[in-house]
């Protein structure tokens, strides 16, 4: 074999070797690169995972913060219902025990009321009862004194009638001149000379006597104790004369003249109407003539029921 041929296996292993070398190199490199890169990609993946799990950490600590801020607010919500829950309660108490309040003190307010009204009432009635037995003891009182009055004026009518009684049957028909009453001589008039409105008759045929001595007292005593408007009202009563309604004022001359034969009236009007003519002249005032002549109408008209009744006797 020739130098040529055996130099060039030997570069052809050179280069052989050369070429394995480099490919050992590169697969080396190769190799360390792919290591590297599976570090890289090891430690990128580490890192990765760290931040991962730093991430999840992070993440785990703010849903631990948020749980606890979340878990604090619901306490906390939870706390301000309950206070105002216990606020609500407190303010139902309170409107209860103020409705309690209010409807115990209308309660007693209805009840003072209620009191009061009862006793304004007995208070009424104890007025109306006091009233009614004063009205009561005023009607006994007035009656006592009515019947106290009549049975005065009976005593005195009576002793009236005995004192006349006594009397001499010529006293009563007799005759004097016509003098005026207001001295204490006494009048004594006939039926004509009096007035012209009695009609002519039997009774009136008789001359009538007019004195103030015929009461056998004197004139004050006459005044105070007998002449009254009310005893006059009180005798007419039962002759047939309305005594309430009738005034003791007439005119002149007598209203009734002519008026017919009612004895009654027409005497007791004839009778005033003598006690107005027979008062003129008499020392009262314009004010106290129609009571003055009332008290002396009295007399004249009980002197002429004396004269009846003794006229029937006979």
């Amino acid at each position: 074999m020739s130098e040529w041929q055996t130099s060039e296996p030997k570069e052809q292993r050179n280069r052989g070797r050369k070429e394995e070398g480099d490919e050992n190199k590169r697969k080396e490199e190769a190799k360390k690169r792919k290591e590297d890169e599976e570090a890289e990609k090891k430690r990128k993946e580490e890192e990765h995972q760290k931040r991962k799990e730093a991430n999840e950490v992070e993440k785990k600590i703010k849903e631990d913060e948020a749980e606890k801020k979340r878990k604090e607010e619901e306490e906390a919500e939870k706390k301000r219902k309950e206070e105002e829950q216990k606020k609500r309660k407190e303010a139902e108490k309170r409107r209860k025990e103020e409705e309690e309040e209010h409807k115990r003190k209308e309660r007693k307010r209805e009840d003072e009321e209620k009191e009061k009204r009862k006793e304004e009432e007995e208070e009424k009635k104890r007025k109306e009862a006091e009233e009614a037995e004063k009205k009561r003891k005023e009607a006994e009182e007035h009656k006592r004194k009515e019947v106290e009055e009549e049975q005065k004026r009976k005593r005195e009518e009576e002793e009236e009638e005995k004192r006349k009684e006594e009397e001499p049957e010529d006293y009563q028909s007799y005759k004097a001149p016509n003098v005026n009453v207001s001295t204490s001589e006494p009048i004594f008039l006939s039926s004509q000379e009096s007035t012209d409105t009695l009609p002519t008759g039997k009774k009136e045929g008789r001359r009538d006597y007019v004195t103030r001595e015929v009461l056998g007292v004197d004139e004050k005593y006459w005044i105070e104790r007998f002449l009254n408007v009310e005893e006059l009202r009180r005798y007419m009563k039962g002759k047939h004369i309305d005594s309430k309604n009738w005034s003791l004022r007439y005119p002149n001359p007598c209203p009734q003249q002519g008026s017919g034969n009612d004895c009654a009236i027409f005497t007791c009007k004839y009778m005033e109407c003598l006690a107005r003519r027979d008062t003129q002249g008499f020392p009262f005032s314009q004010d106290d003539m129609p009571t003055v002549r009332a008290k002396f109408a009295l007399h004249f008209i009980k002197a002429y029921f004396n004269a009846q009744k003794r006229l029937e006797r006979i």
